[in-house]
C-alpha cells in the first residue's frame, strides 16, 4: 500500500484533534485495533464535578471537497462508520469528528516565527439520536453537522459534559 493524498489528508485531520485536545489539557489515546469505529479515546485527566475521569470518542474524517448549507455541512459517511456512531446505548458518548482541509496538501500548515497555523476548521455531531442503517439496503448516508458546533478548546472540553459538583453533608 502507497502513502497517498487521502492517507496523508487522513493523517492531518488525526493530527488536527491531537492539537486541539492537546490545547484543552486533555488526553487523546488509539486502540491498538480499529474494531470499533472509533480513532481516538478523549480523557479528561481527573474528576470533572462528580465524575472521575470522564471520556469521549471520536471518529475522525478530513474532508477537503466540502459541501452544505450555511447551517449544516452535507457529509456522505459509509453505512458502517454510520453505524458505529449512530443509536442508543453506548456507554461512552461518541462523536463524528469532521475536519475540513485545503485541497492542496501543502496548505495544511503555516508556520512563521511567532505561530503555527493549521487549516481549516473541525466541527463536530452527536448521533446518538439517528436510527441505525440496514447495509445490504444502503451503502452510504448523508449526515448533517451542524456549522455551529465549530471543533474548539473550550467546545472539545464542554463535550465531556459538565458534572454538577456534588453537595457533601456537613458532619
Amino acid at each position: 500500500m502507497t502513502y497517498n493524498r487521502f492517507n496523508h489528508q487522513g493523517y492531518f485531520g488525526e493530527s488536527f484533534v491531537r492539537a486541539l485536545v492537546s490545547a484543552a489539557g486533555l488526553i487523546a489515546g488509539q486502540q491498538d485495533v480499529d474494531h470499533t469505529g472509533v480513532d481516538f479515546s478523549i480523557d479528561f485527566p481527573g474528576a470533572r464535578g462528580t465524575a472521575r475521569f470522564p471520556k469521549i470518542e471520536a471518529q475522525v474524517k478530513s474532508w477537503s471537497s466540502p459541501r452544505g448549507t450555511d447551517v449544516h455541512w452535507h457529509y456522505p459517511i459509509d453505512v458502517d462508520n454510520y453505524n458505529n456512531l449512530a443509536g442508543a446505548g453506548f456507554t461512552v458518548p461518541r462523536y463524528l469528528f469532521l475536519v475540513i482541509v485545503p485541497a492542496d496538501v501543502r496548505q495544511f500548515a503555516q508556520v512563521d516565527e511567532t505561530s503555527m497555523r493549521l487549516n481549516h476548521c473541525g466541527y463536530w455531531a452527536s448521533l446518538h439520536d439517528r436510527p441505525l442503517v440496514d447495509p445490504a439496503v444502503q451503502r452510504s448516508v448523508t449526515v448533517h453537522v451542524p456549522r455551529r458546533n465549530l471543533l474548539t478548546v473550550s467546545g472539545l472540553r464542554a463535550l465531556l459534559h459538565p458534572v454538577p459538583v456534588q453537595q457533601v453533608p456537613a458532619s
